[in-house]
């Protein structure tokens, strides 16, 4: 008689699976890819704004001299995110058409007002480094209440094909309840990045440790979604 296969959970649910296992040659890969990289910088600079919101609360008192260094390390990392997203528009501009093309203006919308979003940053970019007068702060609110609502319709995207498959799927299959975990995890997700753009636009501004603990989270799961998949996967 033959033994039920033995099903193993996943460890960390909320990241992704599947994932090759590591060695010096597979991180060099994961580490060369440009959006890896910009990913894990997001992560950093989110470190050190929940750090800086600790420190903030009282939870964290720092020497003014580790503050300091703390507050130039994430102006570095920020900064060093908004140069890692020149010329992004090349990929969203196509996706934005492709959308409009496949009917699916909710997406084309999100794509274009993501188009938009880069194009502000990169504005705000030129100011900051002097190139062109006037003050960055201003455009990047506009820029972060642009992105903001690209990631809300991208929530409720999510939410709503979320709805329409788990109306017809089989729930009694082990399959069907992977997925739907997938599927519920993604929704969360995109609810993190809301909670993270309404803050940083100043739209409802809440906690900067919320927002960087949550920062740290989509941008660790953005990273590890280019890590290379093991063999089979």
């Amino acid at each position: 008689q033959l033994s039920n296969p033995v099903v193993t959970k996943p460890v960390m649910p909320f990241l992704p699976q599947n994932l090759e296992t590591p060695s010096a040659p597979v991180i060099g890969k994961w580490l060369s890819q440009t959006d890896a990289g910009l990913s894990l910088v997001r992560v950093g600079h989110n470190a050190c704004r929940t750090l800086l919101g600790l420190h903030a609360t009282g939870r964290l008192p720092q020497t003014a001299q580790r503050h300091a260094q703390l507050a130039a390390l994430f102006g570095a990392l920020m900064h060093a995110e908004r140069t890692g997203r020149l010329c992004k528009e090349v990929v969203t501009i196509p996706l934005t058409t492709h959308a409009v093309e496949e009917g699916d203006y909710a997406n084309a919308l999100s794509k274009g007002l993501t188009t938009v979003f880069l194009g502000l940053d990169h504005y705000a970019w030129l100011r900051a480094i002097n190139v062109l007068k006037g003050e960055p702060v201003p455009i990047i609110l506009k820029a972060l209440k642009i992105i903001t609502l690209a990631w809300f319709i991208d929530l409720l995207r999510e939410v709503a094909a979320f709805l329409k498959w788990n109306s017809t799927a089989n729930q009694d299959s082990d399959a069907v309840r992977r997925e739907k975990k997938d599927r519920l995890w993604n929704i969360a997700r995109c609810g993190a990045l809301v909670a993270q753009g309404v803050h940083l636009s100043q739209l409802m501004p809440h906690s900067d440790i919320v927002c960087g603990s949550l920062g740290m989270y989509t941008g660790l799961f953005a990273a590890l979604s280019f890590y290379p998949k093991a063999k089979g996967a």
